[in-house]
């Protein structure tokens, strides 16, 4: 028989499918990636705008309108990837990334209205190099 107070219950719960997980990422080149459930739940918006607390080293981004001089274009990355050219943003503000860096868990707020980053929790993505064909 098995002693109830020798059992843990695993908290964590399942891995999220891609499909309904927020995947961003930020590089060294200083470009934000989303995926395509982040670009959806942010509205599909054509470009945004981006906010910065240097106390709490958090990144907002916030949907806008093309139209607006302070807006970064949102450009289709790949099929299912989206990504915003933030230099001159990262340099503002002296954010230096020097490496791919995922963040663990960005948030929704507002009712979706912005999408909250928090440089202080992020994961460095290895990205592996292929071997050259000796020739």
């Amino acid at each position: 028989m098995i002693n109830v107070d020798d059992l843990e219950k695993f908290l964590g719960g399942p891995t999220p499918s891609p499909f309904d997980r927020l995947y961003v990422t930020i590089n060294k080149e200083n470009v934000i990636g989303l995926n395509m459930n982040a670009y959806k739940k942010l509205g599909r918006p054509e470009a945004v705008f981006l906010h910065y607390s240097r106390s709490k080293m958090i990144i907002v981004i916030e949907p806008a309108s093309v139209r607006m001089p302070a807006a970064f274009p949102v450009k289709k990355k790949t099929h299912v990837g989206w990504r915003i050219n933030a230099s001159p943003f990262c340099k503002h503000f002296g954010i230096r990334i020097d490496s791919t860096e995922r963040f663990i868990n960005p948030d929704l707020e507002h009712e979706g209205r912005r999408l909250v980053l928090r440089l202080k929790e992020t994961v460095t993505i290895k990205q592996l190099r292929r071997k050259k064909k000796a020739e």
